[in-house]
């Protein structure tokens, strides 16, 4: 009986070989400190008596791209084993997420779905509330940067030189004047296809009697150009990293203001355990206040059973797309997963820019058409002019990337085909977006911050009122003390970002003496006040 199940064994290997295509890979992608890559390199030399080349993937100066006259698999059995390297994966070969179709048709009929006319009276892109540009990062395979509804919205980086070979503006990159080509390592970019589409999308000049309008009728878009690999696509976040840090450092006078970022490539049928360096630059670049899209595969897939890269990354700075079709259904090839999938926008010919060489305008469908709807929709609600969500904005970037997220999920319009396809189970709408962010952040003025300080007490009914203030919108602990220095009640409190910082808590509790104070405890910092539990004036 072993025997014959060995037989069949055999037999299915070469069906289930040929049923799949193998991934290519060039080599892997390490994180390691720097400090500690010739000695790995050279233990994995002195192993395997192999050449071992590297390239740094970005500025900071931790992941790198390991290449050698071995086979990948061998490279990266031997590097996992060295406890100098943090994370490693494979770097492989990505496919582009676009389904060829040359239908043509005459209108955007998709801005009417997401409700882009109406978001439009409010706010048309470009600036936000004092007047500094709002930036889109984008990473693709090239771009037509001077076409004609495009080239008035390409960012220029003012303090970089272009042509003098010299980082004028010290942040790792020479001559970067309209963003980087990690191909090349220059700002001088590849003229492609699908990057000029993506383009379009998200921000052809609006309002100019010309060929389209993107989601911004203005916008900064910074290109990044990569290559096919996952470290091009890691190289090409760090660059926006590397851009945004610099703007955050700065107080805004040097880098890029750069809020989302718009990805539309990736890796079917793969799970991201297998990439932990891939998926944690999402998290970095969230925790400097970039909100990050990418789009989810064109195949009819649900990748909480089969997988798919970057759609498994668990980063809550991270925004996954589907498409809808036409008819504003679920697309028949698109992947879906309530919990790996966020949201949809339309995807089916979608009217967008193009190479002189097609006619500067064509017809495109794919997840990679619905990807820059929801980054051009994102930066268009960064630019609502309201001066509350401008100072939450600069005091908490990160955030404020986190409420959009919510925001845009929660206010999309359902539809039947969606139910239990996506995390929002709805295709976007931008209208109902902006609206809710302007009752939300917009009504209210920001909540007083200063030293911690119990401002007044009282107690009423059972009832503890407490008028405060504090630093920031940390947890406090709140604590009641009697005049023997007895905890009779404790809580815990967050500190509103809007509003006034007053509470009405009702502890249960009875107060039959008539002195005692409350305690507010912030960190290393507390502030008390005493009250008379008796007179509910005092």
């Amino acid at each position: 009986m072993n025997h014959i199940f060995t037989i069949f064994i055999f037999l299915i290997i070469p069906f289930l070989v040929i049923g799949q295509s193998p991934r290519k890979s060039k080599g892997v992608i390490v994180q390691c400190d720097s400090k500690y890559l010739s000695e790995i390199i050279q233990s994995i030399d002195q192993k395997r008596q192999s050449d071992i080349k590297f390239k740094s993937l970005g500025s900071q100066g931790s992941l790198f791209l390991l290449t050698s006259d071995m086979n990948d698999a061998s490279l990266f059995d031997l590097c996992k084993h060295h406890p100098g390297i943090t994370a490693i994966e494979y770097n492989y070969e990505l496919e582009q997420r676009i389904k060829p179709n040359d239908a043509k048709i005459n209108d955007q009929y998709y801005l009417g779905l997401i409700k882009a006319y109406e978001a439009w009276d409010i706010t048309t892109g470009g600036k936000g509330y004092t007047g500094k540009d709002i930036v889109i990062g984008v990473i693709d395979d090239g771009y037509d940067l001077m076409h004609e509804d495009l080239s008035s919205n390409i960012y220029s980086n003012p303090d970089e030189i272009p042509g003098d070979n010299i980082d004028n503006d010290n942040n790792g990159y020479k001559d970067d004047v309209a963003g980087w080509n990690t191909r090349t390592n220059n700002g001088v970019h590849d003229t492609k296809s699908h990057g000029t589409n993506i383009l379009g999308v998200m921000g052809a000049k609006g309002n100019n009697q010309k060929g389209i309008s993107g989601v911004n009728w203005n916008i900064k878009i910074l290109p990044v150009t990569t290559g096919n690999l996952v470290s091009d696509v890691i190289e090409g976040y760090e660059y926006i990293l590397a851009e945004k840090k610099q703007y955050n450092n700065s107080g805004g006078t040097k880098g890029s203001n750069i809020v989302v970022s718009s990805y539309s490539g990736g890796l079917s049928k793969a799970f991201a355990a297998d990439f932990p360096i891939w998926c944690g630059i999402y998290d970095k670049l969230g925790l400097e206040g970039i909100l990050n899209v990418a789009a989810t595969t064109n195949e009819n897939d649900n990748v909480e059973e089969v997988g798919d890269m970057p759609s498994t990354c668990t980063s809550p700075y991270l925004v996954i797309v589907n498409s809808t079709n036409q008819a504003d259904e679920i697309d028949a090839a698109t992947g879906f997963g309530n919990v790996s999938v966020d949201i949809s926008a339309p995807g089916e010919r979608i009217l967008t820019t193009d190479l002189m060489s097609k006619g500067l305008y064509k017809t495109e469908s794919g997840t990679s058409l619905s990807t820059p709807m929801v980054a051009g929709a994102i930066a268009l609600l960064y630019s609502i002019k309201c001066q509350a969500f401008d100072a939450l904005l600069t005091q908490n970037p990160k955030d404020v990337a986190l409420a959009i997220k919510s925001i845009l999920l929660s206010t999309t319009d359902k539809k039947s085909t969606l139910a239990g396809k996506t995390v929002s189970e709805g295709r976007m709408n931008i209208s109902k977006s902006m609206s809710k962010i302007l009752e939300e952040y917009c009504s209210l003025e920001l909540a007083p911050v200063g030293s911690l300080k119990v401002n007044r007490v009282s107690w009423t009914n059972g009832v503890l009122n407490v008028d405060y203030i504090s630093e920031d919108a940390k947890e406090i602990t709140l604590k009641l003390f009697d005049t023997s220095g007895k905890l009779v009640f404790t809580d815990k409190i967050i500190p509103p970002v809007f509003g006034e910082k007053k509470l009405s808590i009702q502890p249960g509790i009875q107060l039959p003496g008539m002195f005692y104070y409350v305690s507010l405890f912030s960190e290393n910092k507390v502030a008390s006040k005493g009250f008379n539990a008796q007179d509910p004036t005092k």
